[in-house]
């Protein structure tokens, strides 16, 4: 409960003492919809959260900020956050430029290869329940883990991508239900072969890309002037300037 917010939170705070920058606190209701069928999920509505992400972008940049980086480690908010940065405010005209690393930082698929032991990886698995035993190790109960291995169903795509899936039926469709029937109890994995040190292979790569990344942000010069530019040519197309 909580994890991908948790990891999200001690990442920019680890990157910011290397590259100051200010870090909100993090907004831990986000789109969990796929996993409504569990107890503990709260999920808020698409519309709300695009919403309430411009709402908040706005008072950052009335607080003076003109930067802002969204910085996520939850799999559910890839594709609303990708809406929301490329098509949700791409015609409110902001003030200000919103930067959204996609994907999720720690996550370096070669780096996951060469170190993990198990085939299956997912929530709380081997890789997540090692980032997890290097961030907070006071927070994992280990004698908690079941005994059984849970593994992603085999008759679904578990990347719910098309280009990864595997239920021939579809492929490579990809519909509304496929994490659910990928993924019924919202875990996959052995999280029995995590480890500290495996999780701060992860970490410490990915607070470097993060630290690399608010230096690029701030260095950068030409988004924002771009975006006031495509903003006067939507107002006036450019074919009309000589009229």
């Amino acid at each position: 409960m909580g994890i991908d917010g948790l990891i999200a939170h001690k990442l920019a705070f680890m990157a910011t003492q290397e590259e100051p920058a200010v870090v909100l606190p993090t907004l831990y209701y986000m789109s969990v919809m796929c996993m409504k069928h569990r107890p503990g999920t709260i999920s808020m509505d698409t519309h709300l959260l695009l919403d309430f992400l411009e709402k908040l972008c706005d008072e950052v940049a009335r607080n003076g900020f003109k930067k802002v980086i969204l910085l996520n480690c939850h799999g559910g908010n890839q594709r609303l956050l990708h809406l929301f940065v490329q098509w949700h405010i791409l015609d409110k005209h902001k003030e200000y430029m919103v930067y959204y690393p996609p994907g999720i930082i720690y996550w370096d698929e070669q780096l996951t290869q060469q170190i993990r032991e198990t085939s299956d990886i997912g929530h709380a698995c081997e890789i997540e329940t090692s980032v997890a035993l290097y961030l907070f190790p006071e927070l994992c109960k280990m004698e908690r883990i079941p005994k059984e291995y849970h593994r992603v169903r085999e008759d679904h795509n578990p990347c719910c991508v098309p280009a990864a899936c595997t239920y021939k039926p579809i492929s490579p469709a990809i519909t509304y239900i496929d994490w659910y029937a990928s993924y019924p109890r919202a875990y996959t994995g052995d999280a029995r072969k995590a480890s500290a040190e495996k999780g701060r292979l992860l970490v410490e790569p990915a607070v470097k890309k993060l630290v690399q990344l608010i230096r690029n942000v701030k260095n950068d010069k030409t988004l924002l002037a771009r975006s006031k530019e495509f903003a006067s040519l939507v107002e006036r197309p450019e074919w009309l300037h000589d009229r």
